[in-house]
C-alpha cells in the first residue's frame, strides 16, 4: 500500500477513532456502575476512574488537535491506538486480569488499526496487543489474580486462551490488512475505469460535434472559395496598383479558407486517427522523420533528435504523427525563440516511449492537473483549441498506453507518449 493511502484512510478513521473512544469510556462507566452496584464486584474504583480520566483527556486533546487543523497521519492514528491498547492493558489488571472477560476488545483495536493505518503500524499494534495479554497472562498466575483456583489445568487453561487470543490477532490483522489492500485496489480500478468512460464519452460528443460543424460548414465554405476565386481572376485584371493588393486580399481568404478546412479536419478524428486509418507497419525512425516533416522548416530546425532505435511499429501513423506534432509545437511554445527541444525514442521490454522534452517556461501544479482537458488551453485566443493532449492521451490509451506528462514552473516539461510492446514489430539497437 502506497503511504498516500494509509494516511489518507487515516485522515478519514481519526474522527471515527475519537467517537469510538468516547463510546468505549461511556461502556467503562456503565460496567463500572453495574459491577459494583448490582452485581457487587469489588474493584479499586478509583485507580479504574483515573485510568478512564486519563482517556477522557487524550480524547479531548485529539479533539483539539483535529479542531485546530492537526494533521490526522499514521503516527498520530498509531500514537492513539498504541496508548488505548496500554491503557486498556492496565484497566483490564485492575479489573481481574487474563480472566476478565473483556479482553477481547483487543481485537476491537487491532481490527481498527487494520481498517484505519497501513499493514506496519497494524502488525506493530498486533503484537502490543499480544504483549499486554501476555503481560496479563503473566500477572494472572497468582492465586490472588484467578480467585482462589489454581493448579496445572488452570495455568495451562491461561495458556491456551493466550495461544488463542494470539492466533485470532494474527488471522484478523492478516485478513483484514489484506482485504482493507484489495478494496482499495478495486476502487483504484473503478476509479480508472470511470475516467475512461467519461474521458471516451466526452471524446464521442467531440467527435458527433466535429461531424456536425463538418457537414454544416462544408457547404458555405466550399461556396466561399469559389467566390474568393473567382474574385482573384476578375480583380487581377484590374489596372495597378489596385490589382496586385486586392489579389493579395483574395490569396488570403483563400489560404485562411485552408487553414478552417484544416482545423475541421483535426477535429472530426478520432483521438487523432483519420476515419479508417489502419494501424501501418513502419519504422521509428521514419515516424520521427515524418513528424519533423510535419512541421514548419523553421520549427523543425530547433527539433534536436535523439539516437532512434531502428525498430519498427505497427500504428495508425497519421494519428500518432498529428500527436507528436502536438507536443512539439506545445513544447516550442514554451521555449524562447531559438531554443531546441528534444525528442527521443526509447525501446525497452514494456515497449515504445516517445518523449518529448522542453527547457521551457514548466507548468505550475494547478494547470498541470488539468493539462488533457477537452478545450483548456493556457495559449491565447486563435493559437489551440485546447483538444491536442486530450485527444494524444485518447489515442494513447487506444493503443494500449498512455500519456505522461511532468514540469517544473521554470525548469521545462516533459511529454512521453509510453505504447505497449505489442506495437513493437522488431528491434534491433540504435541508429
Amino acid at each position: 500500500m502506497s503511504p498516500a493511502l494509509a494516511t489518507g484512510r487515516a485522515a478519514v478513521g481519526l474522527p471515527w477513532l475519537v467517537r469510538l473512544r468516547w463510546g468505549i469510556i461511556a461502556f467503562g462507566l456503565v460496567v463500572i456502575g453495574l459491577a459494583t452496584g448490582v452485581f457487587g464486584v469489588a474493584i479499586p474504583t478509583v485507580a479504574v476512574l483515573g485510568g478512564l480520566a486519563a482517556a477522557t483527556a487524550s480524547n479531548a486533546v485529539v479533539m483539539e488537535w483535529l479542531r485546530r487543523g492537526g494533521s490526522a497521519a499514521d503516527a498520530v492514528c498509531g500514537t492513539v491506538l498504541a496508548f488505548d491498547i496500554v491503557l486498556f492493558t492496565g484497566l483490564l489488571h485492575l479489573t481481574g486480569g487474563s480472566w476478565n472477560p473483556f479482553t477481547i476488545l483487543y481485537l476491537v483495536y487491532i481490527t481498527l488499526a487494520a481498517v484505519v493505518l497501513g499493514p506496519r503500524w497494524t502488525w506493530s499494534l498486533a503484537v502490543l496487543a499480544v504483549l499486554g495479554y501476555a503481560t496479563l497472562f503473566l500477572l494472572s498466575v497468582s492465586e490472588h489474580d484467578h480467585g482462589g483456583m489454581h493448579g496445572p489445568g488452570v495455568s495451562q487453561h491461561l495458556q491456551g486462551m493466550w495461544v488463542a487470543f494470539a492466533s485470532a490477532a494474527g488471522l484478523t490483522t492478516y485478513f483484514v490488512v489484506r482485504l482493507t489492500a484489495a478494496l482499495e485496489r478495486r476502487d483504484a480500478e473503478i476509479a480508472v475505469v470511470r475516467e475512461q468512460a467519461a474521458r471516451n464519452e466526452r471524446l464521442a460528443s467531440l467527435t458527433t460535434l466535429a461531424a456536425g460543424a463538418a457537414h454544416e460548414l462544408g457547404s458555405p465554405l466550399a461556396t466561399i472559395a469559389v467566390v474568393a476565386g473567382e474574385l482573384e481572376r476578375a480583380v487581377s485584371g484590374l489596372p495597378a496598383p489596385h490589382a496586385s493588393a486586392l489579389v493579395a486580399d483574395a490569396q488570403l481568404i483563400r489560404a485562411e479558407l485552408q487553414r478552417c478546412r484544416r482545423i475541421l479536419d483535426s477535429m472530426a478524428t478520432d483521438a487523432g486517427q483519420a476515419t479508417g486509418e489502419e494501424p501501418t507497419r513502419m519504422a521509428v525512425s521514419e515516424l520521427v522523420q515524418t513528424t519533423l516533416a510535419s512541421l514548419a522548416p523553421n520549427d523543425a530546425a530547433r527539433v534536436a533528435v535523439g539516437a532512434m532505435p531502428r525498430a519498427t511499429v505497427t500504428v495508425p501513423p497519421r494519428a500518432l504523427v498529428q500527436a507528436l506534432v502536438g507536443l512539439l509545437r506545445n513544447a516550442l511554445d514554451a521555449t524562447r525563440p531559438g531554443e531546441r527541444v528534444e525528442l527521443s525514442a526509447v525501446v525497452e521490454a514494456q515497449g515504445l516511449r516517445l518523449i518529448v522534452r522542453d527547457e521551457g517556461t514548466g507548468m505550475p501544479a494547478e494547470v498541470l492537473a488539468r493539462a488533457g482537458e477537452p478545450f483548456f488551453s493556457t495559449k491565447p485566443a486563435g493559437r489551440g483549441l485546447g483538444l491536442g493532449l486530450f485527444l494524444t492521451r485518447a489515442l494513447a490509451e487506444q493503443l494500449g498506453g498512455r500519456l505522461a506528462l511532468a514540469s517544473v514552473p521554470g525548469a521545462g516539461a516533459t511529454a512521453e507518449i509510453a505504447l505497449p510492446a505489442s506495437v513493437l514489430s522488431s528491434s534491433v539497437g540504435h541508429e
